[in-house]
């Protein structure tokens, strides 16, 4: 069975994201901001791993992005994207700041709930 390139990019990249964010998930056990039993410490990396992988597979499907790298993802995300010229003499410089505004709140979510 042959798998799509992006499938399989993303597939290899969630066995360090797995591995992380249950490295995580134990510090947080470990510091007492969440209290799990060991078991649901795997099985809670294993849902945030499947998010990341379903999120990254979707948005790189979409873009159709084939540059498997973490940073042209980012690149991508960040970028500016071109106005449309719905009128001639007035041309609206726009800029993408769902992502930027994503990363903040979930940094500031990070922060408040760390502290």
């Amino acid at each position: 069975m042959k798998l799509d390139p992006i499938v399989e990019e993303e597939l290899l990249r969630s066995i360090p994201v797995y591995f992380v964010s249950f490295l995580a998930i134990g510090a947080l056990n470990y510091t007492g901001y969440i209290s799990i039993d060991g078991l649901a410490a795997f099985f809670l990396a294993f849902v945030l791993t499947a998010i990341h992988f379903v999120l990254m597979l979707r948005y790189r499907k979409k873009e159709y992005l084939t540059d498997p790298s973490i940073s042209s993802i980012i690149d991508h995300m960040l970028k500016r994207e071109k106005p449309e010229k719905k009128n001639a003499e007035y041309t609206e410089v726009g800029t993408n700041l769902r992502p930027v505004l994503i990363i903040l709140v979930i940094t500031y979510l990070i922060y408040r709930y760390a502290a």
